[in-house]
């Protein structure tokens, strides 16, 4: 079983990444898992092995491998039982058992492991490699951080197309043609057109007080601007968090209050200037006053969609950069217009 498993690396060393990702396919891996990006090419090690002869066994192997710097314990059945590092080699007495040197508590990912998982999991503890094994815990592969660099700034570039309303599909962006381009930009597009129209007929239905104020028309821009603003900014920093696990060990209750907070303060410091501005501008206090409140409440809007829509569609098991954005600027844009009319006809008693 050893000598076929060093056969099988062998015979693997010389392949090519994309090769190697055909024969994970070929073996039934699913896309975007650790068993489709992980490589065969390491050294794998009996407990009863001394040191010495550890250290022979890497010589004659070295050019088989991927990763030398960490060498895999595998017991008669190939399950995965151990892990000892090449320091931990060279630091130790030639005479010493692998069995008394290693370490037992082994970090493994499963060959069904999302790949993004796995990227995090490396992140986190600070890899060079970690291994994969099936559900019988038999030691199959390993997946090295040099492809996880790779997954990550696929991942990460996703993200980035997603949060500008932009499918990407995975593909070179500025190597596509215009007319694909145009089809992966042009789904928002028309949501959004799709929100104004909503947006125009809401502000149309209050035709009644703006014939009186004409004025507020001048701020429409301005709060629905600001409040999808703070919305991407909300959105962004939860989304970056989900992404990094900075947020895994605050609840969601705990974010979107800490956000809504946040959308507070901001909107009562753009709202006082908001107040003065108008004024200077219109000269009418109870307007600056309409303006200055509406954009408190729309940043306090805001910051709660910005937060909560990505722990929603997570939750339905969404894209949340994708789905979050368009939902924002409609929330934002509906609402906030509802607000600020509203209570424009309270402080204006209209």
């Amino acid at each position: 079983m050893h000598t076929a498993w060093f056969y099988c690396t062998d015979l693997l060393s010389n392949n090519l990444k994309a090769e190697r990702q055909a024969t994970a396919q070929l073996l039934g891996y699913e896309a975007d898992t650790a068993g489709r990006m992980m490589t065969l090419e390491l050294i794998s090690l009996k407990e009863n092995l001394t040191v010495s002869q550890t250290l022979e066994q890497i010589r004659n192997l070295a050019n088989a491998s991927e990763m030398i710097y960490y060498l895999y314990v595998m017991d008669a059945a190939r399950r995965l039982t151990g892990i000892v590092s090449l320091r931990e080699l060279v630091t130790s007495q030639p005479e010493q058992i692998i069995g008394e040197i290693m370490t037992r508590d082994v970090v493994f990912v499963y060959t069904d492991t999302d790949q993004e998982e796995v990227a995090r999991l490396i992140q986190r503890y600070d890899f060079l490699a970690v291994p994969v094994v099936d559900r019988e815990q038999l030691l199959v592969g390993i997946v090295t951080v040099d492809d996880v660099i790779d997954i990550l700034q696929q991942e990460t570039t996703e993200d980035i197309y997603a949060l500008g309303g932009v499918q990407s599909g995975g593909d070179n962006y500025f190597q596509m043609n215009l007319l694909e381009i145009a089809q992966k930009r042009v789904v928002w597009l028309l949501v959004l057109l799709v929100t104004n129209t909503v947006t125009g007929t809401i502000i149309k239905s209050q035709e009644d007080i703006l014939a009186k104020v004409v004025t507020l028309t001048a701020f429409i821009p301005l709060l629905t601007g600001t409040g999808g603003n703070v919305g991407a900014q909300s959105s962004t920093v939860v989304i970056r968090g989900m992404n990094t696990d900075e947020i895994r060990s605050r609840g969601a209750l705990q974010v979107i209050g800490r956000e809504a907070i946040a959308g507070a303060l901001l909107g009562g410091m753009l709202g006082t200037i908001a107040t003065v501005w108008a004024y200077f501008l219109q000269g009418r206090l109870e307007v600056a006053i309409a303006v200055g409140t509406s954009l408190v409440a729309i940043s306090i809007l805001a910051s709660l969609s910005g937060s909560a829509l990505p722990f929603l569609f997570r939750y339905l098991r969404l894209d949340p950069a994708l789905m979050s954005a368009p939902f924002i600027t409609t929330a934002v844009d509906v609402v906030g217009v509802l607000i600020y009319f509203n209570l424009a006809r309270v402080i204006l008693k209209l």
